[in-house]
């Protein structure tokens, strides 16, 4: 028997120390709510059978841990259980289901007080009041949460978690825990704990009863720590809803940062087109309405100094030396707008081609800024989609007025390579260079040396953009763009090198 009473509290007092274990940990599963009162009843429980072991080991009932003192410990075990019970039980019910526990309780006071008023001070006594408790508290506790752990059970089979199987063991566990192992008391004179008792048990099966609540015991020690792993599974199942959702998000994101990023696209493509025609036709302008009436002005000048008399009087002199001065004025601002149509849309550029556009752009640099500008064309030279020829000659045109600005070089060039499937322009300079990082830095902000506009106008053809500089060095630019690729090949290989117009640098 003290072997049975150890292996009985041991069972209780396991799975008690266990959960409470497990309740430091939050969770929301309905059963975790009650957790701790499993708990408080298997330590207390667990602690209640090694005293009475205590008891038959030293065979003195008149000690500390006497039977006034072991049935206090035996109700309140007992109440925690039935409040576990209740708790996953009636969980979210109404109001009306948490007044059991306030019946079962008045039941067992009002019929312990009866039984201390029946057999008080008899010997009598403590064994009535004994099976007293077990039946008003042990049993309707042990239905309770045999009861709400079933209850669980179907619940977390419905969601597929796999410990279900194990909870329902349990809950068999305390009902067999129940009934019959706590409706089997010692013999009192309290019916019918008189007649059916653990001795007529003892009598029939040949083994006390607390064979069956040790066996029990363990039975919920061992399948309560199996069924604890609902927890784990739990906070896997979090952590992957959590990974789901952060990947979901992390999916959004990326999707609203391509939309963002492709509106982005779509905006500055229309910008720069809306741009490229504004400057055509300002340049049409230009060209069709203040350039020709320049011309006619010019010769209307020119008619009238001619149209004067051929005389030599002072008058006649200063009208004709006036008139001089206003054709040559009229003939600056008639260059001054051919080169303004130029820069703004240079007509070579839609008529004959990048190549010639670079050329011409690169003898109007080397007669007007401080350096030399030439050109070199390597590989098949062709024809490019016109939005690859005005990015490119926006590129080569922003950065020559950056060497004219802050280079301060004697040389420039452009290199115009073509290859089957891409273009690339590289443009370099003999001048001070410059520190590519903080340019860079300055460009995203959308400030100073060009960049940003370079750089806008290589992500429209989506092509790559590379620059190689340091200060004293001078600087290295390189745009490659892809390109529709040859039909056929004519020409193995070609280069063309253009110097600047001996004109263009007298």
């Amino acid at each position: 028997m003290i072997l049975i009473y150890f292996l009985y509290g041991l069972g209780f007092f396991v799975t008690g120390l266990v959960v409470l274990l497990e309740t430091s940990r939050r969770s929301e599963l309905p059963v975790a709510r009650g957790l701790f009162l499993l708990a408080a009843f298997g330590v207390i429980h667990g602690c209640h059978e090694w005293i009475e072991m205590f008891q038959l080991i030293t065979k003195d009932s008149s000690m500390l841990f006497s039977q006034a003192l072991r049935l206090p410990i035996l109700a309140i075990s007992f109440i925690l259980l039935l409040e576990f019970g209740i708790r996953i039980l009636i969980l979210n019910a109404s109001r009306r289901w948490r007044l059991v526990r306030w019946v079962v309780l008045a039941v067992f006071s009002v019929g312990e007080g009866l039984i201390w008023l029946k057999w008080g001070g008899q010997a009598d006594w403590l064994t009535a009041a004994d099976a007293w408790c077990r039946y008003s508290l042990a049993i309707p506790g042990a239905v309770l949460a045999s009861a709400g752990l079933f209850k669980q059970s179907r619940q977390l089979a419905r969601r597929q978690i796999g410990v279900s199987r194990d909870i329902a063991i349990v809950g068999i566990a305390f009902l067999l825990y129940g009934i019959p192992g706590q409706a089997l008391v010692c013999p009192s004179p309290l019916p019918p704990s008189n007649v059916v008792n653990n001795a007529l048990f003892t009598e029939i099966f040949g083994f006390p009863i607390q064979v069956v609540r040790t066996v029990m015991a363990l039975t919920v020690a061992f399948f309560t720590v199996r069924a604890l792993r609902i927890f784990e599974f739990e906070r896997q199942r979090q952590m992957n809803e959590l990974s789901q959702a952060q990947t979901e998000t992390q999916r959004r994101l990326d999707e609203e940062r391509t939309q963002q990023e492709e509106l982005r696209r779509q905006l500055l493509h229309q910008t720069v087109l809306a741009q490229e025609e504004e400057r055509q036709h300002i340049a049409r302008e230009l060209h069709d309405e203040a350039a020709q009436a320049m011309t006619a002005l010019s010769w209307k000048l020119a008619a009238v100094e001619q149209a004067l008399p051929n005389s030599h009087s002072r008058g006649h002199n200063g009208v004709q030396d006036g008139l001089r001065d206003l054709r040559q004025l009229t003939e600056q601002v008639m260059d001054n707008l051919r080169q303004l149509t130029t820069r703004l849309r240079p007509a070579v550029l839609d008529e004959l081609g990048l190549v010639p556009a670079l050329i011409a752009y690169a003898d109007d640099c080397s007669g007007r800024y401080p350096f030399s500008a030439d050109v070199t064309i390597t590989g098949q030279r062709r024809r490019l989609p016109s939005e690859i020829e005005i990015t490119l000659y926006r590129i080569a045109q922003e950065a020559l007025t950056n060497v004219a600005k802050h280079a301060q070089a004697t040389r420039a060039r452009i290199q115009l390579h073509f290859e089957p499937r891409e273009v690339t322009l590289h443009i370099g300079d003999d001048g001070v260079g410059m520190d590519v990082e903080t340019a860079q830095r300055t460009a995203a902000c959308g400030k100073g040396w060009g960049l940003a506009g370079i750089c806008e106008r290589v992500e429209l053809v989506e092509g790559n953009l590379d620059i190689e500089s340091s200060p004293g060095t001078g600087t290295r630019l390189s745009v490659r763009v892809p390109a529709p690729p040859l039909p056929h090949l004519q020409k193995e290989n070609e280069e063309e090198t253009h110097a600047p117009h001996p004109a263009a640098t007298s």
